[in-house]
């Protein structure tokens, strides 16, 4: 790698790192790092920041170049892209490990020294409370808080897109390669073009912020009523429209230059989009016009992702490519990329978005060490495991009031002839996966034939808009029967790129056949994912189709879940009709409002109580971090505000609210499905 590149050299180790005896004359040290993206601060530090800044917090663990542990802050945390320092994911990872923050060698955080000091400065001009503006003392502080203890190793700044390259380079197991990553903005750059030969990096192009392909994106869904974090839904939204209606539009916004560059327009405003569309607010019907608008916006960015790619394929001679980032999340994109054989093979980093940067800054510094290569990544289960099977019991034990569980062990043919009869199933088993996709481990099924589980699970469920989509999971050996690739194309195990559905299955597998004939497919490995292989399996035995329908056990308003109670929590407030956890298949009771007047309530910490006197009065509960409002009627506010940690009834008691039971329970639930409360067994 080119000195111009390097943010550090690696220096001398720890004299007092952990080491073991590999043989009577020799002595082996066991090197960690620990990968950190997200802000510097705590989420109890009462700093006020830009958010876009930071984003997707997480830690990752690193020992000697192989990963230990990888966890997103929000799974912990329960705050949906928390942006706050990983406290929970850090002590989650060492605890993973059975090691302290004082057994780490380096700490590598996901942005550059002169980045994170800028913008640290920039927070202390609007906060006099905060006087602190050397990331180091920072991260510092925030570790030892966090962990009990002081951090006096290492601490690497690796500038953020460098993070993005070698999570793609490191991970796709290839000594030469092209690296293209993209964005919205990371430090000062929106995405970087490397040229990788036997494992040296040549950096080729910079892009600067002004030409963010993220960026351009993300304001342009603006005018059909989505925002940040909702590039995903406009994807799948392109696929119902014609892009000749507003190429013109589009084609007007940027423009494509020599030698693989772009430049996107800066100097226009809303007026040029209003000429020519008329745009939709968030919570209006979506019309064709919308749709076409999402297939033009879809068009303009391949043409522009596409035109640099084909001339760095061609000015390189590479014939892999390795993508990361939040744009290289666009399935549609990269499933062209795959089967159009630009490239011989493509490898898209699972976790592209910035908990990735957590990953890529561990590994750009393990890099420098010159520890040993990385083979490619074949599976992201490297979170938080579920715990044995007795204390699963015990768990699911407490919730008895709504739940009735009997144990199944490893043999889920029961499991498969509830999918094959319709039922909609929580499924959870083993590690957590990384990254923005469920893989199989905190997933919700459904079987892939039932075109009626969609609407089902996009409307009652997830909550979602039915025009999008569901992913299917199928056997790895199974893939080229019901999807048509190239044959060197064996495995698909992460979700990241589409795949046309052979016609003559199209009609068959109504539940993940999007309106263009396409799937986000996912292969199911025996070997990596034994227990959601023998599921499909059993399905598949049933049905004939080894495949299921798959899509991330969590509803609107959450993260992914992590543990049991999250699990419980998601199948007890949804629509959900069965749950299989570790090795128990749970189900409701008849009745699962009238228990929770006997459970414990709390307000979630992101939210707060709030009222006005009038006239009219009003009572809300408002998010702390977004500009988010919730009604709510005078009853719930003072059931909330009681002090204490009573139950429902013994707040309701105390207050006065005996008499609104039938209504505070159906509002509770209400708010518990949205997230604003927690409920829980007392």
């Amino acid at each position: 790698m080119g000195a111009y590149l390097l943010l550090r050299h690696w220096d001398s180790l720890q004299d007092d790192r952990p080491c073991y005896p590999a043989s009577p004359a020799t002595t082996v040290c066991t090197l960690y790092i620990l990968g950190i993206s997200g802000s510097p601060f705590l989420a109890q530090d009462p700093v006020s920041f830009d958010q876009s800044w930071w984003h997707d917090s997480a830690a990752v663990l690193l020992k000697d170049g192989a990963i230990v542990a990888a966890i997103e802050e929000e799974r912990l945390s329960r705050d949906k892209h928390t942006s706050r320092f990983p406290q929970r994911a850090v002590v989650a990872c060492l605890a993973e490990a059975g090691i302290g923050i004082g057994d780490v060698d380096c700490v590598s955080y996901y942005t550059g020294e002169r980045h994170a000091r800028g913008a640290l400065t920039a927070v202390s001009m609007a906060n006099p409370r905060m006087v602190d503006t050397d990331p180091t003392s920072v991260l510092r502080d925030s570790l030892a808080r966090s962990t009990g203890t002081a951090y006096r190793g290492r601490l690497d700044l690796v500038k953020h897109h460098l993070a993005h390259v070698a999570s793609a380079h490191h991970l796709s197991g290839w000594s030469d390669c092209l690296v293209f990553t993209t964005d919205g903005r990371g430090d000062q750059e929106s995405g970087m073009v490397i040229d990788v030969r036997g494992n040296r990096w040549e950096s080729l192009l910079d892009l600067p912020i002004a030409d963010s392909l993220g960026m351009f994106y993300e304001r342009m869904i603006r005018f059909i009523g989505y925002g940040s974090f909702e590039e995903y839904k406009v994807m799948s939204l392109a696929s119902y429209g014609d892009p000749a209606t507003y190429r013109k539009l589009f084609q007007g916004l940027y423009r494509l230059l020599p030698e693989g560059r772009f430049s996107i327009e800066q100097n226009w405003d809303s007026t040029v989009v209003y000429d020519h569309f008329q745009p939709r607010r968030r919570h209006e019907p979506i019309t064709r016009k919308d749709m076409d608008y999402a297939a033009a916006l879809q068009e303009a960015l391949e043409d522009m992702a596409g035109h640099l790619l084909a001339h760095y394929r061609q000015r390189t001679g590479q014939r892999r490519l390795a993508m990361a980032g939040g744009v290289a999340l666009n399935c549609a994109m990269t499933g062209k990329l795959l089967v159009r054989g630009v490239f011989d093979e493509v490898f898209v980093q699972p976790a592209s978005n910035d908990a990735g940067c957590a990953l890529g800054a561990a590994l750009y510094t393990a890099a420098q060490g010159s520890l040993p290569a990385t083979p490619q990544m074949e599976h992201c289960y490297w979170g938080p495991a579920l715990p044995p099977t007795d204390e699963v019991e015990r768990i699911v034990g407490r919730w008895q009031d709504v739940v009735t569980a009997r144990r199944i062990g490893d043999s889920f043919d029961e499991a498969a002839g509830l999918l094959e009869g319709g039922a909609i199933m929580g499924w959870a088993q083993g590690r957590m996966e990384f990254g923005p996709r469920a893989l199989g481990n905190r997933s919700i099924v459904a079987d892939s034939r039932f075109a009626s589980a969609t609407k089902r699970i996009n409307s009652v469920i997830k909550k979602r808009d039915n025009f999008q989509p569901f992913a299917p999971s199928v056997l790895e050996e199974e893939l080229h029967t019901f999807f048509e690739l190239p044959a060197h194309v064996r495995t698909l195990p992460f979700m990241v790129f589409t795949a046309n559905v052979r016609p003559e299955w199209r009609d068959k597998l109504g539940a993940i056949t999007h309106v263009d004939g396409t799937a986000r497919v996912q292969t199911v490995s025996k070997r990596h994912n034994p227990r959601y292989w023998s599921l499909i399996r059993a399905l598949g035995d049933r049905t004939g189709v080894p495949m299921v329908l798959n899509t991330s056990f969590n509803n609107q308003a959450e993260p992914i879940v992590s543990s049991v109670e999250d699990a419980l929590a998601c199948f007890v407030s949804t629509d959900l009709d069965h749950l299989v956890v570790g090795d128990f298949l749970v189900s409701k009771r008849a009745d699962t409002l009238e228990p929770l007047w006997n459970w414990k309530v709390a307000l979630r910490p992101v939210f707060q109580l709030w009222h006005r006197p009038g006239p009219p009065p009003a009572w809300e509960i408002r998010q702390t971090s977004f500009p988010t409002v919730r009604p709510i009627s005078a009853e719930a506010y003072r059931l909330l505000a009681a002090p204490g940690d009573g139950t429902v009834a013994e707040r309701a008691a105390a207050n006065g609210l005996v008499a609104h039971k039938a209504a505070l329970l159906e509002e509770l639930m209400a708010l518990w499905n949205s997230r604003i409360v927690g409920l829980s067994p007392a």
